[in-house]
C-alpha cells in the first residue's frame, strides 16, 4: 500500500498506547478510521484527539476475545465506511508474573485476547479485505514474544 490517504483502517485496542498512537498517525496520513476498544471512556478520548484531522472516524466498543462481536464489528465497519482496506490487530493485555504463579483463568484470558483476538480480527476482516486491490492485515505483538520465561512473552510468541 503506497498511499494511505483515503484508506479505511480498522484498529483494535485504540483506547491508549500503541493503538492511540497508530490512530493519530494514520489520521495525519488521511486514513479513515474505525477505532475499537473495550473501554468506551478511553476510546472516546482517542476519538477526541483524532477529530482534529479531516477524516471519517467511527468508534466501536468491541471485545476482541468475542468471535461474534468481531464478525459483527467487521461487517459494521464495512457497512459504515463502504469498505475495509486494512485491519491492525493491536489490542492486547499482559500479566507480569511467572507461569508458576498465574492461574489457568488468567492464562486463558491472555490467550483469548492476545491470540484469539488476532485470529478473530483477521478472519472476520478477510472477506472485506479481499474485495480491495490491496487489503492488508497488520498484527501488533512484542519482541518479548521471543523471551519464553514470562507468561506475557509466551503468549505474545504465539502471534509471532
Amino acid at each position: 500500500m503506497k498511499h494511505l490517504s483515503g484508506k479505511v483502517v480498522v484498529i483494535t485496542g485504540t483506547g491508549s498506547g500503541i493503538g492511540r498512537a497508530l490512530a493519530l498517525r494514520l489520521a495525519q496520513e488521511g486514513c479513515h478510521l474505525a477505532l475499537s476498544d473495550i473501554d468506551t471512556t478511553m476510546l472516546q478520548e482517542t476519538e477526541n484527539l483524532v477529530s482534529a484531522f479531516k477524516v471519517e472516524v467511527s468508534c466501536h466498543q468491541v471485545d476482541v476475545s468475542n468471535k461474534d462481536q468481531m464478525y459483527a464489528h467487521a461487517d459494521e465497519v464495512a457497512k459504515t465506511h463502504g469498505r475495509v482496506d486494512m485491519i491492525i490487530n493491536n489490542a492486547g493485555v499482559s500479566v507480569t508474573d511467572s507461569v508458576a504463579n498465574v492461574s489457568y483463568e488468567d492464562f486463558e484470558w491472555l490467550m483469548r485476547i492476545n491470540f484469539w483476538g488476532v485470529v478473530y480480527g483477521t478472519k472476520a476482516s478477510l472477506p472485506h479485505l479481499k474485495k480491495q486491490a490491496e487489503g492488508h492485515v497488520v498484527n501488533i505483538s512484542s519482541i518479548n514474544g521471543f523471551s519464553p520465561w514470562l507468561l506475557h512473552h509466551e503468549n505474545k510468541f504465539t502471534v509471532i
